[in-house]
C-alpha cells in the first residue's frame, strides 16, 4: 500500500476511534443526567430560580421572573421574600389581577392576613373572574374562622374553575366547619371525582359521613382512602371509629392493630376507644 494511503488509512482508523470515545462519553453522559434526575440528586427547581434569580437581577422588570421568584419563595418559607419580589411584581404590572392575586398568596404565607385580603379583593377589582383570588381568599377567611364567607369565597372559586379538585376540597372543609355536613359531602364527593387518587379526599368525606351518622358511607370513603395510600394512618383511625359506630369491635381492632406500626398515638386513642364501648 502507498505511503499516502497508509497515512489516509490511519487518519481514518484514529478518526473513527475519537467518534466511538466521544459516543461513549456521551451515552455515559446521558446516563448519569437520567439516574441524576432519578435520584433527585440535583434540585434543577433550585437551578432554575437560580438562573431567574441573575435574570431578575440584571432585567428587575421582567415580570415572569418576579412572578416565578415570588411563588418560589413562599413555597421555600421564605415569605418576606416573597412579599418583596410580589411586590416589585404588582409595581411593574399594576392592572394584572394574577400578580395582585400572587401578592395576597405571599401576604397569607407571611401571616398578614388583612394585606391578603386587601391584595385578593383587588385583584378581583381588575378581574371578577380571578381564580386564584376567589380561591385565596377562601383561605384566608378559612383561616381566620370565618367560615361563611370561606364558603361563599370558594363557591364563586368552583363556578369559575369546575375541573378544581383542590377548590371543592376546600369548599368541602368550609362546609364541615359550619357543620353543613351534607353541602360538604357533596363538594367532596365532586373532588373525589375530580381527582379519585387523592387519599385526603377520601378521608375527609369519610369524617363527613361520620359526622353526618352515615357510617357504611364512612366506612366506604375510608377504605378508599387506605387503598390510595395504604400508610395513611388517619384513614385506619377514622374506619376503625366508623367500625365502632356500627358496633363491630373486632375489624375496629383490626385497625388498631395496623395503627401500632403506623402510628401508636392513634394507635392508643383507638383502642382506649374501643375500651370504653
Amino acid at each position: 500500500m502507498p505511503p499516502g494511503e497508509r497515512l489516509a488509512v490511519r487518519y481514518i482508523m484514529k478518526r473513527k476511534r475519537h467518534w466511538r470515545l466521544a459516543g461513549g462519553l456521551l451515552l455515559l453522559f446521558c446516563f448519569a443526567v437520567v439516574w441524576i434526575v432519578k435520584l433527585k440528586l440535583i434540585d434543577f427547581s433550585s437551578v432554575k430560580a437560580g438562573i431567574l434569580s441573575q435574570i431578575a437581577r440584571v432585567r428587575p422588570g421582567d415580570p415572569a421572573s418576579c412572578a416565578y421568584l415570588g411563588k418560589r419563595y413562599a413555597s421555600s418559607g421564605r415569605s418576606k421574600d416573597a412579599v418583596q419580589v410580589c411586590r416589585k411584581l404588582v409595581a411593574i404590572t399594576p392592572d394584572d389581577p394574577a400578580a395582585h392575586a400572587l401578592l395576597g398568596n405571599a401576604y397569607w404565607e407571611a401571616n398578614r392576613s388583612q394585606d391578603a385580603i386587601d391584595s385578593y379583593t383587588e385583584a378581583l377589582r381588575l378581574d371578577p373572574n380571578c381564580f386564584d383570588a376567589h380561591l385565596g381568599l377562601g383561605e384566608t377567611y378559612a383561616g381566620l374562622g370565618r367560615h361563611a364567607e370561606a364558603v361563599e369565597a370558594f363557591k364563586k372559586a368552583v363556578k369559575i374553575e369546575q375541573k378544581s379538585a383542590s377548590a371543592y376540597l376546600s369548599l368541602g372543609l368550609a362546609y364541615s366547619s359550619l357543620g353543613r355536613y351534607d353541602e360538604a359531602m357533596q363538594a367532596f364527593g365532586q373532588a373525589r371525582r375530580l381527582d379519585p387518587d387523592i387519599a385526603e379526599l377520601h378521608m375527609l368525606s369519610g369524617k363527613a359521613y361520620l359526622h353526618a351518622g352515615l357510617y357504611d358511607q364512612a366506612i366506604e370513603s375510608f377504605k378508599d382512602g387506605i387503598i390510595t395510600d395504604q400508610g395513611h394512618a388517619q384513614a385506619y383511625y377514622g374506619l376503625g371509629k366508623a367500625y365502632l359506630r356500627i358496633g363491630d369491635h373486632a375489624l375496629a381492632l383490626k385497625q388498631q392493630k395496623v395503627l401500632e406500626e403506623l402510628d401508636p398515638k392513634l394507635a392508643s386513642d383507638l383502642l382506649e376507644l374501643i375500651n370504653n364501648k
